[in-house]
């Protein structure tokens, strides 16, 4: 019996060794076979890929590397850019475990004057300025490369774009993976590829167009739109044959993508219309807009007095400025913002705009993009088409009193419009009843925000013209387009919402220090101003003054000397500052890294350690209670 609690002792002290050999042992099997397993309990499931974008990473056949660029400097200065730049570093590694190898991520720090800086510039990435205007303090973006040097990216990643960041980056992915131009089929009856009264320039839209797609114009009777065709671009049809509409139809039907803009009053078109053309200047696709589901009336246009923007007209023998209710200013607040084609656009312009409306029983989904207000009526096209008059279209304003769809997106299953396919229409191919795929069409009600009167203006700056923006609707068509081109990935992506929990200790600390920061630089440039005044005093009133007098006497000299000597003093005290900045925020920040990587560990091991000493102290009451038994 006496040999029997030693033996205990022992048995207890060796348990206690193989459970903390067993705990580092289990970590280390982990960290080594389970990487790969991860579980999201983030909110909005932030790491947890779309069912798309994983499909997409699946299929990647050539390596692609990300590089996130994310200056030390910029994380430093604003903690809440380096937590986002965290955020942002896991969701790329999600990526390339999704890719079976394919993609490769970097990160990288371009320090200040480094070979990386220069490659980052190089690749296009936008500087992030400072808060206080100081210059440049770093860099936060992403560089996408391939095996054939092709290069995507995004110069600046922004948290306020948190929501579409699968978006972002699934749209890199897929360009890298398909370097080659898409193919974008333009069918139009408006001058877009030259215009005698811009000297036969092709317009704007087509010159930003044209740098990121193969543009290619078509006209005629159509008898099939070619497979290899990305997206047909619909800008103001008129007067389309059977033929043609058919060809557009089974387009659609095999799974093409298609962005159109219709008008009940091409303006674009009324002010170049030469002698002898047809009068009419509205457009439709005719018996193919019930057939996915859309309704669109031709001879109606929308007056909003919310959205109007202004015009020069004369009245009473001279020219004042009033709202014309038909051209409108879509702002912000009429944008959808959870669909990443118009989430970023702050402005678009539109002149005699039409609106849809979903069809009754439709298969197909009808998602608006750009909205009027409520305020808006809509008035018959002929008010318009022939010398209107803005104060006779504001006495007759009556508001709608509910809000109308300019632009939607469609999506969905549909069928054919057509019963069976016109004589000589198809190419010889067999008529297709229902799409292959689900349809994907976006429609705008305007083909005038297109022309460049209504969102560029040409000013003089340098003595040089130049063209500037006044709204976005250049960036409305690369973003559709853009959209279209992508993957069913990307087509399935939406906005996410994102709940930001920034570091509250950390910005407290920030600020606090900045407060400081900001006294003691207020406090030097008083002392700069001061002297400055000083310097200025001392200087001879008299430039002819004799040599005597634009000597400094040896207290003045003193006073020079002994206010320089201030001035380093505080500048040093500055750096000071900044140090302990610096120095609170990353002790606080090892703070955090020793309870998530060590004391969590060392608490579940203490509390495994306790557990078996009163296990053994139990265990022990029981063998005494039994042995004085």
């Amino acid at each position: 019996m006496q040999l029997a609690s030693p033996d205990r002792r022992r048995l207890t002290v060796a348990g206690i060794v193989l459970a903390v050999v067993l705990f580092f042992a289990l970590n280390t099997f982990g960290s080594l076979s389970l990487r790969n397993l991860k579980l999201d309990l983030t909110e909005n499931h932030q790491f947890t890929l779309s069912q798309g974008t994983e499909q997409l990473l699946g299929k990647i056949q050539e390596p692609i590397t990300l590089r996130l660029y994310a200056s030390r400097s910029l994380r430093d200065a604003n903690p809440f850019l380096g937590s986002y730049a965290d955020r942002v570093h896991d969701l790329l590694r999600t990526y390339a475990d999704a890719s079976n190898g394919k993609i490769t991520v970097e990160y990288i720090d371009p320090e200040p004057f480094s070979t990386e800086e220069d490659r980052a510039v190089g690749f296009g990435l936008q500087p992030i300025q400072s808060e206080s205007g100081g210059g440049a303090s770093g860099y936060l973006g992403i560089a996408g490369t391939n095996t054939t040097d092709d290069v995507d990216v995004i110069p600046v990643l922004s948290p306020d774009r948190e929501s579409f960041l699968e978006y972002d980056l699934t749209r890199m992915v897929w360009n890298l993976a398909h370097p080659e131009k898409p193919v974008v089929a333009l069918l139009t009856s408006l001058p877009m590829n030259g215009d005698p009264a811009q000297q036969y320039r092709p317009w704007q839209v087509m010159q930003e167009l044209q740098e990121f797609f193969e543009v290619r114009t078509i006209g005629g009777d159509i008898d099939r739109i070619a497979d290899d065709v990305a997206v047909l671009m619909l800008v103001h049809p008129q007067a389309l044959s059977e033929k043609t509409l058919y060809a557009i139809d089974q387009f659609v039907m095999r799974g093409g993508k298609v962005l159109a803009f219709v008008d009940p009053h091409a303006e674009a078109q009324a002010v170049r219309r030469p002698p002898g053309m047809p009068e009419d200047t509205f457009s439709d696709l005719g018996k193919l807009l019930p057939a996915w589901g859309v309704t669109f009336d031709h001879d109606k246009i929308v007056a909003d007095p919310d959205l109007a923007r202004q015009v020069v007209f004369p009245s009473g023998g001279r020219e004042q400025v009033i709202d014309y209710l038909p051209w409108l200013g879509v702002d912000q607040s009429r944008l959808a913002k959870d669909e990443v084609i118009t989430a970023e656009l702050n402005r678009v312009n539109l002149a005699t705009a039409g609106f849809l409306k979903p069809r009754e029983g439709a298969t197909t989904s009808f998602t608006p993009l750009m909205r009027s207000s409520a305020s808006a009526q809509v008035m018959d096209a002929d008010k318009v088409r022939v010398y209107p008059d803005p104060y006779a279209i504001m006495r007759d304003y009556k508001p709608g009193g509910q809000e109308l769809v300019l632009a939607a997106r469609i999506s969905g299953p549909v069928k054919s419009a057509f019963d069976k396919a016109p004589e000589g229409a198809g190419g010889g191919a067999e008529q297709l009843k229902e799409s292959k795929s689900p349809a994907q069409i976006i429609l705008i009600a305007d083909s005038d925000l297109l022309d460049d009167r209504n969102w560029l203006a040409n000013q003089r700056m340098l003595g040089q013209q130049v063209t500037v923006p006044l709204a976005d609707n250049g960036n409305l068509v690369a973003n559709a387009l853009d959209y279209l081109v992508g993957s069913d990935a990307l087509l399935s992506l939406r906005g996410r919402d994102v709940t930001l929990r920034p570091f509250t200790k950390v910005a407290e600390i920030r600020r606090a220090a900045e407060q400081q920061y900001r006294a003691k630089e207020q406090e030097l440039q008083q002392k700069l101003d001061d002297l400055q005044q000083k310097l200025s005093a001392l200087k001879p009133a008299d430039s002819g003054a004799g040599e005597e007098g634009n000597l400094l006497s040896d207290a003045q000299k003193k006073e020079i000397e002994s206010f320089r000597g201030q001035l380093l003093e505080t500048r040093r005290e500055l750096r000071d500052v900044q140090h302990a900045l610096r120095k609170d925020i990353e002790d606080l920040r090892d703070r955090i890294r020793f309870i998530n990587i060590a004391a969590v560990p060392l608490l579940v091991a203490a509390l495994a350690i306790v557990m078996a000493v009163v296990q053994r102290a139990r265990y022990r009451r029981r063998f005494d209670t039994t042995a004085h038994a």
